[in-house]
């Protein structure tokens, strides 16, 4: 099945070993994939860490119960409007840090590198 998010298909089918989101990406993986890996890691520990589960953050943040178990599963990529609810609700960040290698435009010809997501 390909996502709606430039023909990248769902996250997890990307991890060729161990269980979403644990396991390891495998290498030819977009860089939406280790992004949404960063996420569900990031909901999960939040939820578990406040320890509301999936119906009741739905509730509380209007993002739809099934939305919420798609991103933990890795078989969506979550939109930029799920992911200010999820936030906004949790009062955490989930988006990943990433770090400042990446130069929106190249000097003399290089190729622009992909952001590293630096796991907290």
């Amino acid at each position: 099945m390909v996502s709606r998010s430039h023909g990248v298909r769902p996250p997890a089918e990307y991890m060729p070993a161990g269980a979403w989101p644990d396991g390891q990406l495998a290498a030819d993986a977009p860089p939406a994939a280790a992004v949404a890996q960063h996420v569900a890691r990031a909901l999960r520990a939040a939820m578990t860490e406040t320890g509301i589960g999936q119906r009741p953050l739905a509730q509380a943040s209007g993002v739809a119960h099934t939305t919420i178990g798609r991103i933990l599963a890795g078989t969506v990529l979550c939109d930029i409007g799920t992911l200010a609810h999820l936030e906004h609700t949790l009062g955490r960040p989930l988006w990943p840090r990433t770090s400042s290698r990446r130069r929106l435009r190249p000097k003399g010809g290089e190729r622009a590198t992909a952001p590293k997501v630096i796991d907290s």
